[in-house]
């Protein structure tokens, strides 16, 4: 199974490096029917998505709707490269995805 990453340039470019493949999106219809394409693929186990385009509420309900729906892929929102952030915490990211704390 493979994974998927959707966000800017730098975002895709180090996803790339370490073997992930990526589309890059420059606005959030771009970033919309990109998701919508991979939600078509059989063979991807996580998508990762930054949460420059996830804050949209057409994608968000995309996501909410896989993440109730179906068993995979997993979908993970991130901070994208542009995002200014001091600290991400791993278990706050996965509890977000998931739904659950842990």
């Amino acid at each position: 199974m493979l994974g998927l990453v959707i966000g800017d340039n730098r975002m895709v470019t180090g996803f790339r490096l370490v073997g992930i493949e990526g589309a890059e999106a420059i606005s959030v219809t771009e970033a919309k029917e990109t998701l919508k394409e991979a939600l078509t693929r059989n063979d991807l186990a996580i998508i990762v998505i930054s949460e420059e385009f996830s804050v949209d509420q057409q994608i968000h309900e995309i996501i909410d709707d896989v993440r109730t729906s179906r068993t995979s892929p997993l979908i993970v929102e991130v901070p994208g490269s542009r995002e200014k952030i001091s600290e991400v915490n791993l278990a706050d990211l996965v509890s977000k995805s998931l739904g659950v704390r842990l």
